[in-house]
C-alpha cells in the first residue's frame, strides 16, 4: 500500500508537471503571436528588412516603363519617375490600415504620381525637341493616368487588408488566452510545489523538466521547416512579394526558434539551480 501511494503521488506530480508543461507551450505560442502576427511594428520592420520598398518602387517604375513604351517613350525615360520615399509612406500607410479597422486606407496623393510622370513624359519631350500638341498633351494625360492605375495595383493589395483585419479581430481574445495560460501556469507550479512538501529545489527540477519541455516543442517544428526549405517554393511572381513574404515568414519562424532556445536555456538554469539547493540542503 505505501508502494502504491508513493506511484501514485508520483504520477500526479508529473501529470502536474506535464499540465503546467502544455500551459507554458500554450503561452510561448501565444506571446509570439503576439509579438508577430498581431503587431502592426513587425510587418513594418520585415518590410524594411527585406528592403520591400526598393524592390517595389523598382518594379513599379519598370511596369510604368513597359506600358509607355507602345507610345513611343524608350526605356530610361520613366525608370525612376515614382520615388522610394512615395512608395514607402504609402505602403507604411497601407499596413495602418490593415490593422486598424475604421481606417479606410487611399493613397497619399494621387496627383502627385500623375505629375512625375508627366514631368518624366514632358522633360524627354523638349530634351527631343518635340513638338506638342494636343494629341500629344491628350497621350500624356493618358500615361499618367495608367501609371497611376498601376501604382495602385501594386501598393493595394485587398487580401492583406482582409487579413489583417481578420487577424485583428482576435487581438483581444488572444490577449485573454495568454493571460489563462499563464495564471494557470502559475497556479499547478503552486500545487506542484506543494505536492513536494515545499522543498524548492523539487520544485526547480520540475521547473527545469517542464521549461525544457517547452521549449523544445517550440523550436523543433519551425526548426524542421526551415531546414527543409519549404519557405523557398512559395509560388509569388512578384519578387518584391515574394522576398517580402519569405522575409516575414522566415523571421517568424525563427522567433518561436528563439523564444524555444530561451526557454531551454531557463530549464537548464532552474536545473542547475535544483542542484545547488539540494546540495546545500543536505550538506546542513
Amino acid at each position: 500500500m505505501k508502494k502504491r501511494g508513493h506511484l501514485m503521488k508520483v504520477t500526479s506530480r508529473f501529470f502536474i508537471a506535464f499540465l503546467s508543461s502544455v500551459f507554458l507551450f500554450a503561452f510561448l505560442i501565444l506571446l509570439t503571436l503576439r509579438l508577430t502576427l498581431f503587431s502592426e511594428n513587425y510587418i513594418a520592420k520585415q518590410a524594411a528588412k527585406a528592403d520591400y520598398y526598393t524592390e517595389l518602387t523598382e518594379e513599379i517604375n519598370r511596369q510604368i516603363e513597359n506600358s509607355s513604351l507602345g507610345s513611343n517613350i524608350p526605356k530610361g525615360v520613366l525608370d525612376q519617375a515614382i520615388s522610394k520615399e512615395v512608395v514607402k509612406i504609402d505602403v507604411d500607410k497601407y499596413f495602418q490600415a490593415m490593422y486598424n479597422t475604421g481606417t479606410k486606407y487611399e493613397i497619399s496623393d494621387e496627383s502627385k504620381i500623375h505629375e512625375a510622370v508627366s514631368k518624366a513624359i514632358t522633360d524627354y519631350m523638349k530634351e527631343k525637341q518635340i513638338q506638342v500638341t494636343p494629341e500629344s498633351e491628350l497621350a500624356v494625360t493618358g500615361l499618367s493616368d495608367n501609371a497611376v492605375k498601376i501604382y495602385k495595383g501594386y501598393i493595394e493589395l485587398p487580401f492583406l487588408v482582409s487579413y489583417g483585419r481578420k487577424v485583428m479581430n482576435y487581438k483581444s481574445k488572444l490577449v485573454l488566452f495568454m493571460v489563462i495560460c499563464g495564471v494557470l501556469w502559475a497556479l499547478l507550479s503552486f500545487s506542484l510545489y506543494s505536492s513536494l512538501r515545499g522543498y524548492v529545489h523539487r520544485l526547480l527540477r520540475y521547473w527545469a523538466y517542464i521549461w525544457v519541455g517547452s521549449g523544445l516543442m517550440m523550436a523543433v517544428v519551425p526548426g524542421i521547416i526551415l531546414l527543409q526549405g519549404s519557405l523557398k517554393k512559395l509560388g509569388i511572381q512578384s519578387k518584391a512579394m515574394y522576398d517580402f513574404i519569405q522575409t516575414y515568414l522566415s523571421s517568424f519562424l525563427w522567433l518561436f526558434i528563439v523564444i524555444g532556445l530561451i526557454s531551454i536555456a531557463a530549464g537548464i538554469i532552474f536545473g542547475v539551480l535544483s542542484e545547488v539547493k539540494r546540495k546545500q540542503l543536505f550538506s546542513t
